[in-house]
């Protein structure tokens, strides 16, 4: 078959009926005909793969929804990768599919809508229908009846319109009766043009890199913890799951509008990764093929997406404390199954015994693209492939990889399969038909086992609100059979503002912690007494008490107070549970739950080990939104001599207050004359106890630490102090905190003190003493004055932080800098590749390599168990070719994705911090550097946040390199890739 021939069949869709994976003769790829890719596909034992339709009633397909008589509705993102037209040009497209005679395969194909850009996800509303399409989510809708959208709504715009990878995407039905989304993007956006606007409210929102929920009826919108990548799902009882390229799998802990309600916390971040570690193995049923794209792995997750939970028990048995996630892996042509089961707020996973070779849907065709997976209506496991000869974005191509490639990023453009998978035995069931029921009859549908039919029953009783439905809601609510119908009741009730106290009290004490759990987070709305809550501060089940915390911050009752402290007290050891505790503290109810948390955990002083670190978190709270008198009585419980003496909190606590007061307004005193003599009596002790200190590692000495410098009399002997213990026989601990307690301060006297002593600091405390400089520029035009003196050595500045010197805005200190570093390193990225072309001549030491590794990018990379997982990870790298990771190491700007994009944080002390947007809360942003560095910042303290356009991974690395050590590096990433690479499937 020549090339016209392939391009012939490729064009008009015509099934080939050769499976075969090129033309042999001409070497161009061509497609396997549907009925024999099919029989390519390996499965698992016991269940059974179905062809549900093809093309030509189905191309390019993306994501499906179900109408209520079981029509299928498909999304078609016929302009991937670059437009139909290689240029841009949108050709997206919605099909209606129909199994006109109900044998369970679909044979009738109509087109619903044309022309939209790039859209990536359907939701039947209503009428019609909700799509993303960047910029837009859109309502479409058939008034006329002829089968074609002709009301097309703009609700929401302003969405992201990079990389069609990384756009708005989901549309899936919550239990508190939102429409939620994914972002798509995992880089952050701001600026004025980065806003989302609802058309029917004209409200903006500043999303971000999180993910949102929708109410299409009213226009509303709110930011949601994220970002989930391609495919935002829930399980059956509201908790949330997303994935991001390399992780398959993770839980959003906390919600966003949560822990946004209070702005001086900055929670910890809200998603797990369920399914470990990072990039974690698959199992093809065929060899992995050539890959060209960063420094990603082969033989394991590198393009996750979809992941979700299946929701029925066709396919596997229901149980309570385990679920069957499911998530795609389009370049390894398979979809991969995990159980998860309950691990307190959380979860953790297994694989299944039973797919230890391969993975659950295995193709060995390689055109085969699975981007979706969903719980049918019927109980199938639905997956939707794509269909296409690559499925990589040309962005992330390097150059060789795009010219290779370029005739074939649209092969397969009228190709597309949507697959049903079933177990053996039992077969399918039929797929039902919800059209035709009163509001009455409606409400016993809740009784389905599948969650689909669930979602869409409850979805239409809200919608219609037909009151007829209320009395057979409440019933089922409060005595429904199973847990999962009582709870679609009670949420059902929720959403039509029909829910009563009567039936809320009672759900709250219904036997499944699921049904409890909504429960209480519905009792924010006040519905119940605040008695039936504080009674739920023992429950056994996690998640409920994870709910509590952030329920009973809506009431300033001393009885919600007092619980919100129990919980507080009793979780200290949760890092999640405390964060929504926190989110729940506020000026009404923050003395309160301060003096209960005091007299529940303290008891007989000392505190226990778990609640000194919740003490000094909550002494912060009190500091930053406290009543003066809290924080007086803050004070005295500090400061109280005699047990408490001797204990570290007691110093970190003070020293945690003492900054957040510093914080709020000084023209508003806080402190008298005693409290400030109690202050000054404990920083006396602080002080004899750092000028004790022995070097040894003790926590009070580096708590003490944390007073000192505070009193401008004592400033010159504070110093004093602390200098005399950063000297090479100090433990690293006491080294850091010392240092880090030097750099919160404004004084240049500092910097010329931590600069004379450069030749006595070790590496790590170097590195930490740069980090404080290149955040001033005051401080940063030390740093140069002594590089020029040749005190320290420019030698010594990594590419990392040469980077960020670079980045200032300063003319002045940019001319000096550029004038010290401009000799080794060259600008022109593409004469410097082509200079070290040697390196690919010369023969690599696997040894030397590692050495090479560990000194220049172990800060940022992972490789076996050396280095930092920031940047792409390294471990079974594929058979890219050595010119192409010649390229990624000298010229890591030529291709960055999104979420490794340098951000710069300017805040209101001056100070700026660069790295990674690692976690990105309504509250805080947590920036990620070099050697797993984390830095939170509020919100609140931030002056000016800009994403610097380019990889966090510097330029340069040249300076510091030879074309031997470049080769050496090479081969150790090859061989150490090879070495960790799952056997592939044969």
């Amino acid at each position: 078959m020549n090339r016209q021939l392939c391009s012939l069949f490729l064009s008009v869709g015509v099934l080939l009926t050769a499976a075969v994976a090129d033309d042999k003769s001409s070497g161009v790829p061509c497609p396997t005909s549907a009925a024999d890719s099919l029989k390519q596909i390996h499965i698992r034992e016991g269940f059974e793969v179905q062809l549900v339709v093809s093309e030509p009633l189905v191309m390019d397909p993306v994501a499906i929804d179900w109408g209520l008589d079981g029509t299928l509705w498909v999304v078609e993102m016929a302009d991937y990768p670059l437009g139909i037209d290689g240029h841009g040009k949108p050709g997206g497209r919605v099909r209606v599919i129909r199994d006109s005679d109900r044998d369970g395969r679909y044979d009738e194909s109509s087109l619903f809508a044309e022309g939209l850009s790039f859209p990536t996800g359907i939701l039947v509303w209503g009428n019609g229908i909700l799509v993303t399409a960047a910029p837009h989510i859109l309502y479409l809708e058939d008034s006329d009846g002829d089968g074609q959208a002709d009301i097309h709504r703009i609700l929401y715009e302003g969405f992201f319109e990079g990389n069609q990878q990384l756009r708005v995407n989901g549309l899936r039905w919550g239990l508190d009766n939102w429409v939620y989304c994914a972002s798509g993007s995992p880089g952050a956006s701001y600026g004025k043009d980065s806003r989302i606007s609802s058309t029917m409210t004209g409200e903006e929102q500043q999303i971000g890199s999180r993910d949102f929920r929708i109410r299409p009826q009213t226009g509303e919108i709110d930011p949601q913890s994220g970002p989930s990548q391609y495919g935002r799902n829930r399980d059956d009882w509201g908790n949330w799951f997303g994935v991001q390229n390399s992780r398959p799998l993770w839980h959003y802990v906390l919600a966003d509008h949560h822990i946004r309600r209070n702005p001086h916390f900055a929670p910890p971040d809200p998603k797990k990764l369920v399914i470990t570690p990072l990039n974690p193995p698959v199992f093809p049923a065929k060899s992995p093929q050539k890959r060209f794209h960063s420094f990603n792995e082969s033989g394991r997750f590198t393009s996750a997406c979809s992941g979700m939970i299946y929701r029925d028990d066709l396919l596997f048995p229901r149980r309570d404390t385990q679920e069957h996630a499911f998530t795609c892996e389009p370049f390894h042509n398979l979809l991969q199954h995990n159980i998860i089961s309950d691990d307190g707020v959380s979860f953790d996973f297994h694989r299944d015994p039973g797919e230890l070779e391969y993975d659950f849907f295995a193709s060995q065709d390689r055109w085969c693209r699975p981007v979706m997976v969903r719980t049918g209506p019927d109980g199938a496991l639905w997956v939707v492939d794509m269909y296409r000869y690559m499925i990589e974005h040309p962005q992330w191509l390097p150059e060789n990889g795009k010219e290779e490639l370029r005739p074939y990023f649209r092969f397969g453009e009228n190709h597309g399969r949507i697959y049903r998978i079933v177990p053996t035995v039992r077969g399918s069931r039929a797929m039902p038909d919800l059209r035709g029921y009163s509001a009455v009859e409606s409400v016993a549908l809740l009784e389905s086992s599948n969650g689909w039919q669930r979602d869409m029953v409850q979805q239409r009783l809200i919608l219609e609100r037909d009151p007829s439905a209320i009395g057979p809601l409440e019933r089922l609510a409060a005595s429904g059979a199973t847990p999962l119908a009582r709870l679609h009741a009670l949420c059902a009730l929720e959403g039509m503002d029909a829910l009563t106290s009567g039936v809320l009290q009672k759900t709250l004490s219904d036997e499944n912690a699921g049904v409890r759990r909504n429960a209480v987070r519905i009792a924010a709305s006040g519905l119940t007494d605040i008695q039936s809550l504080a009674n739920m501060v023992s429950d056994a089940d996690a998640r409920v008490r994870l709910e509590l915390a952030a329920t009973l911050g809506v009431f300033v009752h001393p009885d919600a107070v007092r619980a919100l402290a129990t919980v507080a007290a009793d979780s200290a050891n949760d890092s999640y549970i405390v964060a929504n505790v926190m989110s729940s503290l506020n000026q009404y109810n923050i003395d309160g739950v301060f003096a209960a948390f005091m007299e529940t955990a303290s008891g007989n002083s000392p505190f226990k080990d778990q609640h000194q670190q919740l003490l000094v978190q909550l002494l912060q709270q009190v500091a930053a939104i406290g009543h003066a008198a809290t924080i007086r009585h803050a004070i005295e419980v500090i400061c109280r001599p005699a047990k408490n003496k001797d204990h570290a909190w007691r110093y970190s606590g003070l020293a945690a207050l003492l900054d957040g007061i510093n914080k709020r307004d000084p023209s508003v005193p806080l402190l008298a004359e005693h409290e400030r003599r109690l202050v000054s009596r404990v920083t006396g002790s602080a002080r004899t106890i750092v000028a004790e200190a022995s070097g040894e590692f003790d926590t009070k000495v580096t708590g003490a630490v944390r007073l000192l410098l505070r009193d401008h009399s004592e400033y010159a002997g504070d110093l004093r102090r602390l200098t005399n213990l950063l000297i090479p026989q100090s433990v690293a601990e006491l080294q850091v905190a010392i240092v880090e307690r030097l750099t919160e301060q404004n004084d240049p006297e500092i910097a010329n003190l931590l600069l004379q002593d450069w030749a006595s600091h070790g590496p790590g405390l170097r590195s930490r003493i740069l980090d404080a400089f290149v955040g001033r520029v005051e401080w940063s035009q030390h740093l140069l004055n002594h590089v020029r003196r040749g005190s320290v050595s420019a030698v010594e500045i990594s590419p990392v932080v040469r980077d960020r010197l670079l980045s200032t805005g300063n003319e002045a200190l940019l001319s000096g800098w550029n004038s010290i570093f401009s000799s080794a390193q060259s600008t022109n990225r593409s004469q410097v590749v082509e200079d070290y072309g040697q390196a690919l001549e010369l023969t690599g030491d696997r040894d030397r390599g590692t050495v090479v590794f560990r000194k220049h990018c172990s800060i940022c990379h992972r490789l076996d168990s050396v280095g930092y997982e920031i940047g792409p990870g390294l471990v079974a790298l594929t058979n890219r070719t050595p010119q192409a990771m010649l390229k990624a190491i000298l010229d890591p700007n030529a291709a960055v994705e999104a979420r490794y994009i340098n951000y710069i944080a300017v805040t209101k002390d001056g100070r700026s911090r660069n790295g990674l947007i690692a976690t990105e809360t309504g509250s805080s942003i947590t920036l990620l550097a070099g050697e797993g560095k984390k830095e939170t910042i509020l919100r609140t303290d931030i002056e000016e946040l800009r994403g610097q356009g380019k990889s966090l991974m510097p330029e340069g690395l040249e300076k510091d390199l030879s074309a031997q050590d470049i080769a050496d590096l090479i081969t150790v990433i090859q061989l150490a890739g090879r070495s960790s690479r799952p056997a592939p499937a044969e």
